[in-house]
């Protein structure tokens, strides 16, 4: 046989996973009304005993107030009307600019408090000097003044606070401080400051036990405030003609150090240069036509010798160069040249070459030509010279064209830095001017200051006092005392570590709810539950009993588990008791089943049947003293088959995890399911001992038994991570014991308020 986990379609786990987690996302983001209204309504007299609570502690506190008098004056702030000349300008008016809150927080200024303190001394007034207030004596004090208490009874009664330990001594000066500390304190709580609508008016207000100190010390706060405007402006005006004083003469000096750095700088041009920078720009623009004329000439001097010493070296016709053919030498010469060679053509035609008048002119020929040619070449020599005085002209323009630049730039230089100490001088010549001006209005206009708000009413002394509205105290108090006890309901419902309602225990454990067993009596005992469940076969539990086992047995429709085991998280949880019904109510249907008894050291079902003189059990069973029908007990009354475990077995020295993990134990399960429908398995606790995690590997489905309100939820989750641990084939929870009255009270739908609401359907 099959003693795996019930087959279950594939991702059937996680997919009822993703489910709940769908569902429980949603639920976080819903707010119940109807639960949270239930749970209100469950614990209304726990909100009816602190509103009641509330409400007598508004009356005592409204019949105990001391009467309380409260005068008012009024004063109007208005800084327009006080702008005085510039002076805002020169020292702006914070005052001016604020609002009436920045307005409010002078009034409540430790300066203005402490004027007022010391002109009305209420310092030495005990509604405001807690130190001149008589302390009240404890009892125990008064009780001391008539009998004299050992020192280590008045120690102890010292440390619980029912004597006062005599005063340490302290430093007079940090006492006066403190004592004045105090003083500024009450007399700052006592003012109320009132802006009137949306105006400039403000409603300065003081609450005393004493009308006529309600009265002085709200005119006394008027006046100090409007004193204070006034001092304030006149500090400051004053401030300002000081630090004007201090600012004209620093620009007087920084006047006259500017003006004497421009006669300087004007002193030192003139003896550097000795001509102004106009002079030095003629003289610039007259060299810079010099030197471009001289550039031209020296280009023609210099074409020209290029020209002549061109014309010797190619050996050119001198009459085709004009300026040899202007020198007047070599005219004449060429005019006696041509004479000689006109002789010489007519005596070729009567004598010989070699005949000596042809030999002479010949000879005059060559003088000629000779003279020819050292005047070309003195010609080109002058006009070599011409092109060497135009270069050097040329050199000593640019240097004294060079000289000049320089003269014109160190001017230019120092005439930039002229105008630029020119216009230092002029602007603090400027501002000088205006902030002397602003001086004279300033020491002007001194003594016309005043204040920028003025009393439109002074206070005047209540007739009657403060009336505070004792039905407000009260409504409030109830109010106080209602909310307390819905946030101590809440905190109750908060605190509970158990489990109410089977959508908290689906909710936390993920698992399905198989069912929900109610409770047949509050002190009945187990073996009478089985007396009234066969009794009243139509009433609620045997109905809830039949519901998880169709529960259990359609966990796994496919193959529906003939295996299961009970177990819990603790004992006493009705494991027993319920293994005992649904084995019953399997009978009634006409299927078989037995019970298995597994807790070897604490057994609970022969107790419980009356088995215990029973010779044979569980152990004989797998130690092969008894056969299964020898060692199955049967109830006579019932007809249960039940293999149970005796006392005489109990005591055997063997391990009882040895022996339910053994091979003879799950060879008998697996021969108990060859002969009965059914078989349960009803195991140990399971964060008690390791049996159940054991047990489950024998079962096809485990039902984990929680008992309602008591069970801790953390036992829960941690019993069934233990079996999640060893993968038991946990096919639901079912909750045990529950008190369906109370229940209701917990769950305004679901198995709980239908069950309470049709009762009529069951025979109790």
């Amino acid at each position: 046989m099959n003693k795996l986990q019930p087959k279950q379609p594939e991702g059937y786990h996680a997919q009822r996973l993703y489910v709940t987690d769908a569902v429980q996302d949603d639920d976080a983001d819903t707010i119940d009304i109807r639960a949270l209204l239930l749970t209100v309504w469950h614990g209304k007299w726990i909100i009816l005993v602190c509103t009641l609570i509330g409400a007598t502690l508004g009356f005592f506190a409204s019949t105990q107030t001391t009467p309380i008098y409260r005068a008012t004056a009024t004063v109007m702030f208005d800084p327009d009307r006080t702008n005085i000349g510039n002076l805002q300008q020169i020292t702006p008016d914070r005052q001016a600019r604020g609002s009436l809150q920045d307005q409010m927080q002078v009034l409540r200024s430790t300066v203005l408090i402490e004027r007022v303190i010391d002109q009305l001394n209420l310092d030495r007034n005990p509604e405001f000097n807690p130190y001149l207030r008589v302390p009240e004596p404890k009892l125990l004090d008064r009780f001391g003044e008539w009998v004299t208490l050992p020192p280590e009874i008045m120690e102890i009664a010292e440390n619980m606070g029912l004597v006062s330990p005599p005063p340490p001594d302290r430093d007079p000066v940090e006492l006066g401080r403190r004592e004045r500390l105090a003083v500024i304190r009450n007399v700052n709580a006592r003012i109320i400051l009132t802006q009137v609508d949306l105006s400039r008016v403000i409603d300065i207000s003081f609450r005393s036990t004493n009308p006529v100190t309600a009265e002085r010390v709200a005119n006394a706060f008027a006046q100090q405030y409007i004193e204070d405007q006034v001092a304030s402006k006149i500090d400051r005006a004053r401030s300002a003609t000081d630090w004007l004083t201090n600012r004209v003469d620093e620009l007087r000096v920084k006047v006259q150090a500017a003006e004497k750095a421009v006669e300087q700088l004007e002193f030192e041009m003139s003896l550097q240069v000795g001509q102004s920078s106009e002079i030095t720009r003629s003289q610039l623009s007259a060299l810079n036509g010099a030197l471009s004329q001289a550039r031209v000439e020296g280009s023609r001097a210099e074409a020209v010798y290029s020209r002549l010493t061109q014309a010797l070296e190619e050996g050119s016709d001198l009459g085709a160069i004009s300026q040899f053919r202007a020198s007047p030498l070599i005219q004449g010469y060429r005019r006696e040249e041509v004479e000689l060679l006109n002789q010489r053509a007519e005596l070729e035609f009567t004598f010989a070459v070699d005949n000596r008048a042809m030999q002479l002119i010949d000879q005059r020929l060559e003088r000629v030509r000779e003279r020819i040619q050292d005047e070309v070449a003195v010609i080109v020599e002058a006009a070599e010279l011409d092109l060497r005085a135009a270069e050097a002209q040329q050199k000593a323009l640019r240097e004294e064209l060079s000289v000049l630049e320089g003269v014109l730039a160190e001017q230019s230089a120092q005439q930039l830095e002229l105008r630029q100490l020119n216009r230092e001088a002029e602007a603090s010549r400027v501002i000088y001017e205006n902030f002397l001006g602003r001086l004279e209005e300033a020491n002007v206009q001194l003594d016309l200051l005043e204040a920028d708000a003025h009393i439109l009413s002074p206070a005047e002394r209540p007739l009657s006092p403060e009336r505070v509205s004792e039905r407000r105290t009260q409504l409030i108090a109830t109010v106080i005392g209602a909310i307390v006890g819905v946030g101590f309901v809440f905190l109750l419902d908060r605190l509970n570590n158990c489990f109410r309602s089977s959508g908290e225990l689906e909710e936390m454990t993920r698992e399905t709810v198989l069912g929900v067993l109610p409770t047949a009596g509050r002190r009945m005992r187990r073996a009478r539950i089985i007396q009234y469940v066969r009794e009243r076969p139509k009433s609620s539990l045997v109905e809830s009993v039949r519901n998880l086992r169709t529960s259990i047995l359609f966990s796994n429709i496919d193959d529906p588990p003939k295996v299961v085991m009970f177990t819990s998280s603790l004992p006493r949880e009705g494991k027993s008791t319920t293994s005992m019904l649904v084995a019953l109510t399997s009978q009634q249907m006409g299927k078989s089943a037995i019970i298995l008894d597994c807790d070897l050291r604490l057994p609970q079902l022969a107790g419980l049947i009356g088995a215990e003189a029973h010779q044979y059990g569980l152990m004989s069973v797998l130690e092969g003293e008894a056969t299964i029908d020898e060692a199955v007990y049967k109830d006579a009354e019932t007809g249960l088959h039940i293999l149970t475990t005796v006392k005489e077995e109990q005591s055997s020295g063997v391990n009882a995890a040895d022996i339910l993990s053994s091979r003879k134990f799950a060879q008998l399960i697996e021969d108990l399911s060859e002969r009965y429908d059914l078989v349960i398995l009803d195991t140990p606790p399971t964060l008690v001992v390791s049996d159940a995690r054991i047990i489950s590997k024998q079962a096809d489905a485990v039902v984990y038994l929680v008992h309602w309100n008591e069970t801790p939820r953390g036992a829960v989750l941690e019993g069934l991570k233990e079996l999640r641990s060893v993968g038991a084939p946990i096919a639901g929870v079912a909750m045990t014991q529950v008190n369906t009255g109370k229940a209701a009270k917990y769950a305004y739908s679901g198995y709980y308020s239908y069950k309470e609401k049709y009762t009529s359907y069951y025979t109790n």
